[in-house]
């Protein structure tokens, strides 16, 4: 199961991020997640981190559908998607981290 920690602002996630890989964890297990494409993308770039693709070829009637589905594939149960879904919503920003190492001590 992924490690998960919402933000509300671009500048704790982006240090939370700087933590993580100067403690080895691996870019490519870091994803961002937020309600804006655009905004994800510019966390993304400026990270040299992921995002989770929500552009997918199934054919979903709204986009909560669609990154509840997402989260789900990336090991979240389907309880935890609807509740980081509606963080979303909200405007709070996800950092979701698919690794071994011991990702909640490298944040405190």
């Amino acid at each position: 199961m992924p490690f998960i920690r919402d933000y509300n602002n671009d500048e704790n996630m982006v240090t939370d991020i700087k933590k993580l890989t100067d403690n080895g964890v691996n870019r490519d297990d870091i994803f961002v997640l937020t309600h804006d494409d655009n905004h994800t993308e510019h966390i993304v770039e400026e990270t040299s981190t992921n995002s989770i693709d929500i552009s997918g070829p199934e054919d979903f009637d709204k986009k909560g559908d669609e990154l509840r589905a997402r989260l789900e594939e990336v090991g979240v149960s389907e309880i935890q998607a609807e509740q980081y879904e509606e963080m979303l919503d909200e405007g709070k920003l996800l950092l979701i981290v698919n690794s071994n190492h011991d990702v909640e001590n490298y944040l405190h």
